[in-house]
């Protein structure tokens, strides 16, 4: 009796803990929570899929984090963990800029700088997004640059915090997204605990001003513009969907969930060079491997005081890295919150979807092995499918033909075509 007195007593204890941690007023983090509710994944039975494990892993070993893609000239640019763009020429990586402070460990990302998502305007001008330093214009060719937007500067009355993805229109516009409006990508797992505050936001080349499209969004994460501009598609990492908001036509301006329920959580969307788009699940989930981070969307005090038990753990890792500059207390407060403390959670699993502009899925590639995993870009480029991960060693591509024969003899066809276009111009050039 005397040993279940003893174990009452120190779960009492523990309880009455636990709920002053979570009701107390006052402690951090200062925002609200409160229920929210969206349909978890489930897995779309679709046929054929195709296998991703059979993917080529190049530079392995000496590469951490290809994030994101866009190319010029038939070049892949890439950015990089550790601050940097870089660009594939004749199978090498060149450094092409960076964007933070001279760092002495990568995995400082507020000093080093995290470029995240990159795209090309018509002119081959590079935007880059680096979440902790802003906007950037790259002239590729002298590998100078220019701030576009300056994060530092509120929006609406709130600060981008995580600055993540972007897609350029044909008049030098911007539509690029902010995951959170309340922490930083070092503190990922707190922006997914938290209520969601992802925006889309609208540059004018024009103006040079920044104009919220969209708020309250489920960390708001890849983007991609439709070939004619009438629509651009918005991927909710958090709440497995993707948005579709309206540019042109009599529903300019509104939005409407094009597809939800996917099977995992989507990252960054790019064109499979036919109308389509190919999105990228970066953690695959489904009805019998929920993600705990979704799951808890509905149960605000348990979200509250997780991040709050998080928020107490960094404190002293924190108070002592002031006191005692070590790089051991910076790495250990920075990991707390990470992405990377929750990987022991991710299935080492891949999910490529390719759909149409209606949501409809037409193609499932995946990777269930284990070889391939963490993917949060498909694009591309010369024959290949480029696979990249904020997480892994390794630049992963695979032959179209291998993966969608059928998608790589319509690239073929299309090849052709715009070749066959080309030459009737300057033939008609000619005649006249």
């Amino acid at each position: 009796m005397g040993a279940l007195k003893c174990m009452t007593i120190n779960l009492l204890w523990i309880c009455i803990f636990l709920m002053a941690i979570t009701f107390l007023p006052g402690l951090p983090p200062h925002i609200e929570f409160t229920s929210y509710t969206f349909e978890l994944p489930n897995y779309p039975h679709l046929s054929p899929v195709s296998n991703l494990s059979k993917a080529e892993k190049i530079f392995k070993g000496k590469i951490v984090g290809p994030e994101s893609f866009d190319a010029y000239d038939e070049i892949l640019y890439i950015s990089m963990y550790g601050g940097t763009v870089s660009r594939l020429i004749d199978n090498n990586l060149e450094q092409l800029v960076k964007f933070g402070k001279s760092c002495d460990q990568s995995w400082e990302e507020d000093i080093c700088g995290r470029p995240l998502g990159l795209k090309f305007d018509i002119n081959g001008n590079l935007y880059v997004v680096d979440t902790y330093y802003g906007i950037f214009k790259v002239n590729i060719t002298t590998k100078s640059y220019e701030k576009i937007v300056d994060i530092t500067i509120p929006i609406d009355g709130k600060v981008p915090m995580t600055p993540n993805s972007i897609d350029v229109s044909k008049n030098g516009d911007l539509y690029w997204t902010d995951s959170s409006s309340d922490y930083k990508l070092y503190d990922g797992i707190f922006s997914m605990l938290s209520n969601p505050s992802g925006r889309l936001i609208h540059f004018s080349a024009k103006t040079k001003k920044n104009t919220v499209l969209l708020e309250n969004l489920g960390f708001a994460n890849g983007i991609k513009l439709s070939d004619d501009e009438s629509f651009i598609f918005v991927a909710e990492t958090l709440t497995s969907r993707i948005i579709k908001y309206h540019l042109k036509g009599l529903k300019a301006g509104k939005s409407e969930i094009i597809i939800e329920g996917l099977p995992g959580l989507p990252d960054n969307i790019h064109s499979d060079n036919h109308g389509n788009f190919f999105v990228s699940l970066i953690v695959t989930a489904d009805e019998e491997n929920p993600q705990l981070l979704q799951s808890l969307s509905p149960h605000p005090y348990i979200r509250k005081l997780f991040i709050r038990l998080l928020t107490l753990l960094e404190l002293p890792f924190k108070f002592f890295y002031k006191i005692y500059p070590d790089n051991c207390f910076k790495k250990v407060y920075l990991w707390i919150g990470h992405f990377q403390s929750f990987s022991f959670l991710i299935p080492r699993s891949a999910i490529v979807l390719r759909i149409n502009e209606h949501g409809k899925i037409l193609d499932i590639l995946e990777s269930r092995s284990g070889d391939i995993s963490d993917i949060s870009s498909a694009f591309i480029l010369n024959d290949y499918l480029w696979l990249g991960s904020p997480f892994n060693d390794y630049l992963g591509r695979i032959s179209m033909n291998q993966i969608l024969p059928t998608l790589e003899k319509q690239n073929i066809k299309f090849d052709e075509k715009i070749l066959l276009d080309n030459n009737t111009k300057k033939n008609k050039s000619i005649n006249d």
